[in-house]
């Protein structure tokens, strides 16, 4: 084990100012000692932050060296690990993005906008993907994992911002981006810019053949319809989601068909439907008590 070690001041001068032969007498010093061998194992099956979490299990450092276990394994990766795109450099490239679409937003027309969609570009291209050619979803938990609230509403709602705005061009990168990060989102992303570009009706349609497509996930299903209500698209909302709730409740799926209630009710008490809620109160009492009846100990609440 290196006798080197790295100082209290890592945390302002980052790790890269440091040895490898420093960072890696630091951890063993603290409790987990690593070889480059050992770590390029660790990286077939896991990412930065599950083995900062593991070094982390067995760390004795404290002050300004208790958060070192997963700063170590991120800068570790950049060094050993070279080829396989991390989590975090993810993460790093997504927030420069949308820094730069919310400069753009705020009426700065110099926002590198183009330069960060570039940037992203070559990180998208080094991003593992399943075998469906689809962005892995341990990756994506991880990558997107440390955003807050705040954020996520920021990237769900920024396609139609641009739009908004005006960059209708940039509108439609990010929502090819969005849907190509999160597959349940295809065709619903680019189906609400579409709709805010003034093609309302195409839009809705999109939308629509979403729902009706049984080869799709429940969720992007649900999504769909939650787009449907987005647009203001009530009869469409209703039309799509009972038969989808009923067909839920049949399939045994509870949750899909409490949720997709949940919708329908929203969408009755939006437009002042009386009717509507009183035929669906049913529906309510049935699925909740289907529920209690699946989930005993945990009842569901309306």
């Amino acid at each position: 084990m290196s006798t080197e070690r790295v100082d209290k001041a890592w945390q302002s001068k980052g790790l890269e100012a440091y040895s490898t032969e420093a960072i890696t007498g630091t951890l063993g010093h603290y409790g987990a000692p690593v070889a480059e061998a050992d770590f390029q194992k660790l990286a077939e099956s896991s990412w930065p932050q599950d083995i900062g979490l593991e070094w982390g299990k067995k760390w004795k450092g404290t002050g300004p060296f208790k958060p070192f276990p997963w700063a170590a394994a991120e800068e570790l990766w950049r060094r050993w690990v070279p080829n396989r795109l991390a989590p975090h450099e993810f993460s790093h490239g997504l927030a420069e993005l949308m820094g730069s679409l919310t400069t753009l937003l705020q009426g700065k027309q110099d926002a590198p906008v183009g330069a960060a969609f570039e940037r992203m570009k070559a990180i998208r291209q080094r991003m593992p993907l399943d075998d469906k050619g689809q962005p892995l979803l341990a990756f994506v938990e991880r990558a997107l994992g440390g955003f807050d609230e705040k954020v996520a509403e920021m990237f769900d709602s920024m396609a139609e911002a641009l739009v908004k705005a005006g960059h209708a061009g940039h509108a439609d990168s990010f929502a090819e981006f969005e849907e190509f990060l999160l597959p349940d989102r295809k065709g619903i992303a680019t189906a609400i810019v579409r709709a805010s570009k003034g093609e309302r009706d195409a839009g809705i349609v999109d939308l629509e053949n979403v729902t009706a497509d049984t080869a799709r996930t429940p969720l992007a299903r649900l999504l769909a319809v939650d787009g449907l209500i987005h647009l203001g698209a009530w009869p469409q909302a209703v039309a799509r989601a009972r038969p989808m709730m009923l067909q839920a409740e049949k399939d045994g799926d509870i949750h899909l068909a409490i949720d997709l209630c949940a919708r329908l009710e929203h969408v009755y008490k939006a437009t002042g439907d009386r009717g509507g809620l009183q035929a669906l109160a049913p529906d309510a009492a049935r699925l909740s008590e289907m529920h209690d009846r699946m989930h005993p100990g945990h009842r569901h609440r309306r």
